[in-house]
């Protein structure tokens, strides 16, 4: 005689997806606080120094790339957050609402405010220069 799984068991297994989503959501998360903290320093390192250093290609391709790392970082860890998010909403019996004013919210909110910092700093941040155009033969 089997009885019939409980409905306790799959919001179980549901939660137990949104919490392996935000554990793998930290790495790129912390990932991005370190290269725009690393942002940051550079630039301001570069404002201090000479106007010939800063022009430099290699500073200006460095600042860009860590730009870029943050915010792709950032954005890879917030829609980590919402899919687990999504997950308990609509696989579960909590309903959308309460999934997304659950504890995550804070940690949520955290990661879309650093998506936005990153943004602009990618957006702030000078552009590499363009490569060298090979000779025509």
């Amino acid at each position: 005689m089997s009885t019939p799984p409980s409905p306790g068991g799959t919001d179980a297994l549901f939660g137990v997806v949104q919490t392996a989503l935000t554990i793998g959501s930290a790495i790129p998360l912390l990932l991005s606080v370190v290269a725009l903290v690393l942002y940051v320093r550079t630039r301001r390192r570069l404002a201090s120094e000479s106007a010939r250093a800063r022009r430099s290609d290699d500073h200006t391709r460095r600042l860009h790339d860590l730009a870029r790392v943050s915010l792709l970082g950032s954005a890879f860890g917030l829609v980590l957050l919402l899919i687990g998010q999504l997950v308990v909403a609509l696989g579960t019996t909590v309903g959308p609402a309460a999934a997304f004013a659950g504890p995550l919210a804070p940690v949520t909110i955290g990661a879309a405010v650093l998506t936005a910092l990153a943004a602009g700093a990618f957006a702030t941040s000078p552009a590499p220069p363009a490569p060298p155009v090979p000779p025509r033969r």
